[in-house]
């Protein structure tokens, strides 16, 4: 006699059955025109969910945990589709890069008859583009009892390296390039539109996205309702077209200590909070390669913004930071391990040279990676498994400013 089955074990038949024919209508197996699904394609492009009615937003699964559990714990474990929360959807918004703008499709080889290996790493190029703290201009304010800083770029100071900064991530080999927190204002965005623009893209260049780091940006996103001022990061495609394709402003402010002040030889005039408007919106692109975000230094590590990103199943996320040398055992680093391993993420921090260019007599990474593998890890994965940093070795023998326009890349 057959074993009887349950009415539940039915329900999660026809629950599996639809969430595999669900996948035809993603940008990775559907295409507009194939079939019945059309609707939920075009759906998905222009408001970021593939539901309607309901509350909540259902997106596919673009990332797996890396962690060694084989047995699937939660419902969600079963599915390709993915389900969050109103009480995170809310400040959440997915938008969908259009097609000419997207990363380069990355070839999938397999042998015949065999299975089909993950696709090819993202190739990422950070500068750190901000040579000293002469790059840099501190605003100090005082608001009542509470003392206020917010600091960006030295505007005309760092105008003439922005075409060698250029030149450099153009031949670098990468298709995404960014550059770190406090390097962009409104003025030195124009002149970056301006740039890419009237430069043509070298043969050979595979340099699609640029993330123009952040800082005090108000020309273009959304004006907040106060008056402090952004600290915006805004990633645009390497033909400088005017409307970016994503921007992430900063949601909490790092608190400059007397003792982090001391640190990096500065005299802010006492302790001072970071003056931004304190947003929870999180946006991210969907691309061919992967669901995109960025993070803002302090907003790494920070839980309540984790969550953001470990709810939308985020596969990349960009972090460019104002900060002292990273290590391979710092918080960039467990902060990085942590969403890695919760959400199989792929983490990239760029960092200037303008608080710490060197220590203990060694170059300062800039560049800190952390990338898990492409398939569920049969142990669990260390730290030293999972994060690189990434230095400049001639840092001894070169200048500041040549160092600061030496592109440190890898794979993402």
């Amino acid at each position: 006699m057959p074993p009887q089955v349950s009415d539940e074990s039915r329900l999660f038949g026809v629950l599996l059955g639809l969430d595999l024919a669900l996948l035809h209508a993603s940008k990775q197996l559907g295409c507009v025109g194939s079939g019945v699904l059309d609707d939920l394609m075009v759906r998905l492009e222009m408001t970021g969910r593939l539901n309607d009615q309901t509350s909540g937003l259902l997106l596919f699964r673009r990332a797996s945990w890396l962690r060694p559990h084989e047995d699937r714990e939660y419902l969600d474990g079963f599915l390709n589709l993915l389900r969050v929360p109103p009480h995170l959807s809310s400040d959440l918004e997915i938008e969908f890069v259009p097609e000419a703008y997207d990363l380069p499709d990355r070839e999938t080889l397999h042998e015949p008859g065999g299975e089909l290996d993950p696709p090819p790493p993202v190739v990422v190029a950070q500068l750190p583009f901000l040579a000293d703290g002469d790059d840099l201009r501190w605003t100090l304010t005082k608001k009542s009892s509470r003392g206020f800083y917010t600091v960006g770029p030295a505007t005309e100071r760092l105008r003439s390296h922005m075409s060698k900064a250029l030149s450099a991530l153009d031949h670098s080999g990468a298709a995404v390039g960014f550059l770190p927190e406090a390097s962009l204002d409104d003025k030195l965005l124009e002149v970056w539109f301006d740039l890419l623009r009237n430069t043509t893209r070298p043969d050979g260049s595979a340099l699609t996205w640029l993330l123009l780091g952040s800082g005090p940006v108000l020309s273009v996103g959304p004006h907040p309702r106060t008056d402090r001022l952004t600290n915006r990061a805004v990633l645009v495609h390497r033909s400088g077209q005017r409307r970016p394709l994503l921007i992430q402003d900063k949601g909490s402010g790092f608190c400059f200590t007397t003792k982090k002040q001391h640190d990096f030889h500065l005299d802010l005039g006492g302790k001072r909070d970071e003056r931004i408007p304190h947003t929870r919106t999180v946006t991210l692109l969907e691309s061919r390669c992967g669901r995109f975000g960025i993070q803002i230094c302090e907003d790494l590590n920070r839980i309540e913004h984790q969550q953001y990103i470990v709810a939308a199943g985020v596969t990349h996320l960009l972090v460019p930071v104002l900060a002292g040398a990273m290590w391979n055992g710092g918080w960039q680093a467990t902060a990085g391990q942590d969403l890695a391993v919760a959400l199989g993420a792929k983490i990239a921090v760029g960092n200037s040279m303008a608080l710490e260019r060197f220590f203990g007599g060694k170059p300062a990474p800039t560049l800190l990676t952390v990338a898990g593998p492409a398939i569920p890890p049969s142990q669990y994965l260390t730290m030293r498994d999972l994060v690189r940093v990434h230095l400049n070795q001639n840092a001894a023998t070169t200048d500041a400013r040549e160092d600061a326009l030496t592109p440190r890349v890898a794979d993402w």
